[in-house]
């Protein structure tokens, strides 16, 4: 890997070649081209689905969680700035449930409704840690392009 004379890592820059099976990360380019008559909003919303995957992976890393809980912690953990609705959040459990990065368990208590509690699986950890570095090589080039110090 080199460098381009600009302090930008050739690797860091080709990020989107070396996993070109994560969709979350095939949405990248359209997530930071904006025209002037979008609203910070719709930018915000596009790069949501751009990093949707990681999200989720990541909260439930530490343990099972079901769809309502997750949604809950992206929010709090975001402190607002990131919501997912169940029209949303239960079709990318399903996508990551059918690649075998999380496995679903219905489980069910006293007094309560069915829940589907998601785990990841050793498979999925192993995508999670190559979306995190693929995530921080793309923090770490844009910021480098839009003037974002480090510190």
């Amino acid at each position: 890997a080199g460098n381009d004379g600009n302090g930008a890592n050739e690797r860091e820059l080709r990020f989107l070649t070396q996993f070109p099976s994560f969709s979350s990360f095939s949405s990248f380019p359209s997530c930071y081209t904006s025209l002037p008559h979008m609203s910070l909003l719709s930018d915000a919303r596009e790069m949501k689905k751009g990093s949707a995957e990681l999200l989720i992976l990541s909260i439930v890393e530490a343990r099972p969680r079901h769809g309502y809980d997750i949604a809950r912690l992206i929010e709090q953990r975001s402190r607002g700035e990131l919501t997912f609705h169940a029209a949303s959040l239960y079709p990318l459990l399903y996508r990551l449930e059918q690649r075998g990065w999380v496995t679903g368990r219905w489980t069910e208590r006293e007094g309560e409704r069915r829940r589907r509690l998601y785990r990841l699986t050793p498979a999925g950890r192993k995508v999670l840690a190559r979306q995190r570095n693929v995530w921080r090589a793309f923090a770490r080039a844009i910021d480098r392009v839009v003037g974002v110090e480090e510190g």
